[in-house]
């Protein structure tokens, strides 16, 4: 992959600011409910750097997909921003994922990351946690809507750690193991 035999080393360069990268935007999305757009313009622009100097996008899919991944996350999902359901935010970061993976892991990432969110949700309503806080509380974070992005960030993080491996996962979906 990189000259001279450093793909270690790149590896390992490339993970890391992915995860930093992930990780502020986990931060940003739980702490103030917002993705900022000059962290997503990053994830895009290491997702071209990582392609030009390597012919690949950071997570090994080929420019045509990660192309086609990121138009089909903010076609699929940009109806659910007109209906009010999620924020621009969440659906510009599924088009970055997108972009830096194409679709096994977008795929992977919005399932898992809504499977974090609806935890989120659950746990929020449960009576745990309005033993320890006010139904005051819960209905305006509630209302402040669920941390959907925070969720697609720590799923990247997994990718990005080794904890979760996009072509295990999808092994059991025939088609989507040949994409």
């Amino acid at each position: 992959m990189a000259p001279g035999g450093n793909e270690g080393t790149v590896t390992v360069i490339v993970s890391l600011v992915l995860g930093i990268w992930a990780g502020g935007l986990a931060y940003e999305d739980w702490r103030w409910r917002r993705l900022p757009n000059v962290l997503l313009l990053c994830g895009v622009l290491l997702g071209a750097m990582h392609w030009l100097a390597f012919g690949l996008m950071p997570f090994g899919c080929v420019l045509t997909d990660a192309l086609l991944a990121g138009l089909l996350g903010l076609v699929l999902f940009l109806p659910f921003y007109v209906t009010g359901w999620m924020g621009a935010g969440d659906v510009k970061l599924i088009s970055v994922i997108g972009w830096l993976g194409g679709f096994k892991v977008l795929f992977m990432v919005v399932v898992y990351g809504s499977v974090l969110a609806g935890m989120l949700a659950v746990l929020l309503l449960s009576p745990v946690c309005r033993d320890y806080m006010s139904g005051r509380q819960i209905d305006s974070r509630l209302r402040a809507r669920i941390p959907f992005g925070a969720g697609l960030a720590v799923v990247v993080i997994g990718l990005v750690l080794g904890w979760l491996d996009a072509e295990a996962v999808l092994s059991w979906w025939p088609e989507m193991a040949r994409a």
